[in-house]
């Protein structure tokens, strides 16, 4: 086992102290005030659709042109830094039917001792016991999947941008900018950490490998396909072995996990699919599709 130093911050965390508290004025007012919030509106990160291709960085993939890759994270970020904006996802003028404005999600999948994790997007009905707090996206429960990421909400970037006040007067010109990255950031870290039960100390490495967006017609019931509005960064997330011994899933999120050796994924996908196809087992998200067909050569071949 690889012994792991504390910090100066966690060394004093461990020391033992005594405590008091003091209450806040006028506590009962505060509350009443606060059962009044309505709410909250989810939200989302977002950057304008022609900005993410105006540099013409995305070109068709290698199995399908509806579905267009760039392998330039670089500009990809930069572009996010600059152009990035948080707008609510749901309701009139609402992200969700809008594909003129992407939402960004960082797609990564969990790689460990030569294996791929795979997984099985939950239902309601899967559920169990956590059906009435089932979190998943509708156009997405129950397929099977190989990423992890979500949404970067209003709060990932305003709590980031509150934590650079010192930038106010050293650089404002580009103080929400930066919130928006270091938002992104604490939003990647604290969705792995939620999803899988892991934090930073079990990561061994990150490898950020391109980014996706689909354009194909995959449900025509639905009006907006879940693809049209979102664009994917594609992420590798190595885990440390000599740290990380278990993951931990919500059966409101998960409904099944299992693990893929690396010289079986794309014998793993085709037989998912075709079973699929067949009308025998649930079907492959999209975004796995893409992640393996286009990027997961990049990954493995190295």
């Amino acid at each position: 086992m690889v012994r792991v130093e504390l910090t100066e911050r966690d060394a004093e965390k461990q020391l033992s102290t005594k405590g008091f508290h003091l209450n806040i004025p006028f506590p009962n007012r505060l509350q009443s005030k606060d059962k009044d919030k309505p709410t909250k509106e989810k939200t989302a990160l977002y950057v304008p659709r022609n900005e993410l291709v105006k540099n013409n960085l995305f070109k068709s993939s290698s199995f399908s042109p509806k579905v267009k890759v760039t392998r330039n994270v670089t500009n990809i970020l930069e572009t996010i830094f600059k152009y990035g904006n948080i707008a609510k996802r749901y309701g009139e003028n609402g992200l969700e039917m809008d594909p003129t404005r992407q939402q960004i999600i960082i797609y990564s999948v969990i790689v460990c001792q030569n294996n791929l994790l795979w997984y099985q997007r939950a239902t309601p009905e899967t559920a169990g016991t956590d059906r009435k707090k089932f979190l998943g996206d509708l156009r997405l429960q129950g397929k099977q999947s190989v990423g992890f990421g979500g949404h970067k909400t209003e709060d990932d970037i305003g709590l980031s941008n509150a934590e650079l006040t010192f930038l106010q007067d050293l650089l404002p010109a580009i103080k929400d900018q930066l919130a928006v990255l270091v938002g992104l950031n604490k939003g990647f870290f604290t969705e792995i950490e939620e999803e899988l039960g892991i934090n930073r100390g079990n990561i061994k490495d990150i490898k950020f490998l391109g980014a996706f967006f689909d354009e194909r017609l995959e449900d025509p019931s639905i009006e907006i396909q879940v693809g049209w509005v979102h664009t994917g960064i594609a992420t590798i997330i190595e885990l440390d072995p000599e740290t990380t011994t278990k993951l931990h899933f919500h059966t409101r999120e998960t409904a099944k996990a299992w693990w893929v050796p690396f010289d079986k994924v794309f014998e793993e996908l085709n037989h998912k699919m075709k079973v699929a196809q067949q009308g025998k087992g649930p079907l492959v998200e999209s975004w796995t599709e893409t992640m393996i067909k286009e990027f997961w050569s990049d990954y493995y071949s190295k």
